[in-house]
């Protein structure tokens, strides 16, 4: 038989498949690849990570007064992470990472009910309060041939969205870490299919769960350097690794520019990036952005692509140097941009006094963005938040810099998400109540925004806290779904 010719039985199994998802898996179009095409079957949407989800909906009235229905689970998802769909029927979800949160004893993935947000099937794929490992958030997805794949610890295993089973588990490199203390904080991928990652540990000799590590280990800088992993998810097995000049934080961001495929890293002070072919890494040294952080500010989160364009926001951990936009082109590094959209804006006192010594050697903080920007490439526009000044803002990259549209008072710890068409974009994020504190909040609101005004046109009830650093989920039929921390799901309807 010639070699990839369909059997009749494969063609049947084919068409059951087909079948039992709505025909759902069609043939992944370029703009998708190598991702599901569904509304969402990847963290952030695609491998720029842009969070646009131009195919869900917002369905209330874009003039504002609407209302917001509620359907809530039971605590069945402890940290839920992110969810990904291979349809509107199909509904999966990952969580447990966060070791810090009671209840949450390792990563698993669950096929959720449409109708009650009760588990179908739960995978509990680690139990961290038995081996002791570091339990900290990866992620799920789902790429083109249908399966789910979970990244947590060193481990990413292909899962089978119809049982949960397990189809496959492969052990990821850990370098000069040891098992227990290494993580992989999610993966992205190339439009062929390769699979990337990078590694980031939690000092050795500390029990410390969950991101908590990353700050309150004795040393949490006495760390390994980084590995960049690429793997191959049909054959399951590691394709390259490099070890990183240096211990990397945030997740890899994978672009093209001129037919090639790069993943952008975010180093201390700076980014640099590797060329990706056929899974093999090639540090690009002629693409040097150098310094892009002013003093006194700290590392950035993932960058996002958008168009010719790479932008993104420093102040990770808490800063005393206001926030920063950053813009560098794809092709000519030295094109830049930045702006600081909240500098000299007003502290709330309550959280001015709790992030007195939170700075750098001790000083008093007066910026931190936990979560990256959100950017909208078919408006030119950036979304940036600031959890201390307690504002989120749209900015415009134009041919001379970056301009702001509008700023709003907005305290969030989580991703941004935009969901709609280009001319009725909607932006949906989270809002901490005051006097609560973030970082320590108890509560959240869902907002959704006009994305070119910044005009607030729904808002929920008052929520259990979502899982920080995690981000509001779109959904199909103008829903989105909601993670709270302690484990409830949460689906968001807003209409008229």
């Amino acid at each position: 038989m010639a070699a990839g010719r369909m059997t009749p039985k494969m063609k049947m199994i084919r068409r059951l498949f087909c079948l039992l998802f709505l025909c759902a898996c069609q043939t992944v179009s370029a703009a998708d690849a190598p991702w599901f095409p569904s509304l969402s079957s990847f963290e952030h949407h695609d491998s720029g990570r842009s969070r646009v989800f131009s195919k869900a909906k917002f369905k209330g009235n874009f003039s504002g007064n609407n209302e917001v229905d509620t359907l809530t689970s039971s605590n069945a998802y402890p940290s839920g992470y992110n969810m990904v769909y291979l349809n509107a029927k199909n509904v999966f979800i990952y969580g447990g990472g966060y070791g810090d949160v009671p209840g949450s004893i390792g990563a698993f993935v669950a096929k959720v009910d449409r109708h009650t947000l009760a588990p179908i099937w739960t995978n509990q794929l680690v139990d961290t309060s038995q081996n002791g490992e570091w339990d900290y958030p990866g992620s799920v997805a789902i790429l083109g041939d249908g399966r789910l794949y979970v990244i947590y610890g060193y481990r990413l295993s292909k899962i089978d969205p119809v049982t949960g089973r397990t189809i496959a588990t492969l052990e990821l490199p850990t370098g000069q870490g040891a098992q227990a203390n290494t993580s992989y904080d999610g993966f992205n991928a190339t439009a062929d299919g390769v699979l990337v990652m990078k590694s980031i540990y939690r000092q050795a000799g500390c029990s410390i769960q969950g991101p908590d590590a990353l700050l309150d280990c004795p040393d949490p800088t006495d760390v390994p350097a980084s590995l960049l992993v690429s793997v191959d998810p049909h054959r399951m097995r590691v394709i390259d690794t490099i070890t990183l000049p240096q211990p990397v934080a945030a997740p890899p961001t994978i672009g093209m520019n001129h037919g090639s495929t790069y993943v952008y890293l975010a180093e201390d002070t700076t980014v640099v990036r590797y060329r990706v072919k056929k899974g093999m890494f090639f540090l690009d040294n002629s693409w040097q952005p150098g310094t892009v952080t002013l003093g006194g500010q700290t590392t950035a989160t993932s960058y996002v692509v958008m168009g010719d364009w790479l932008v993104g926001q420093v102040n990770s951990l808490p800063s005393a140097t206001a926030l920063s936009i950053i813009a560098i082109n794809q092709a000519d590094a030295s094109q830049q941009f930045s702006i600081q959209p909240f500098a000299g804006d007003p502290i709330p006192p309550l959280v001015a006094a709790a992030f007195s010594t939170a700075g750098p050697g001790g000083s008093p903080a007066i910026s931190w963005a936990p979560a990256s920007v959100s950017a909208d490439p078919r408006r030119d526009l950036i979304y940036a938040t600031d959890s201390l000044p307690g504002e989120i803002a749209a900015i415009e990259l134009t041919k001379t810099g970056l301009q702001i549209v509008w700023k709003a008072n907005q305290t969030t710890t989580e991703f941004t998400a935009l969901i709609g068409p280009p001319k009725k974009r909607v932006l949906v994020g989270t809002d901490i109540p005051g006097p609560q504190l973030p970082g320590n909040n108890l509560n959240d609101f869902a907002v959704w925004r006009n994305a070119q005004t910044g005009e607030e046109i729904a808002r929920s009830p008052l929520l259990p806290a979502m899982t920080q650093g995690t981000m509001i989920q779109p959904y199909y039929l103008g829903e989105i779904f909601y993670e709270g921390r302690s484990g409830q799901l949460v689906e968001l309807r807003p209409h008229r």
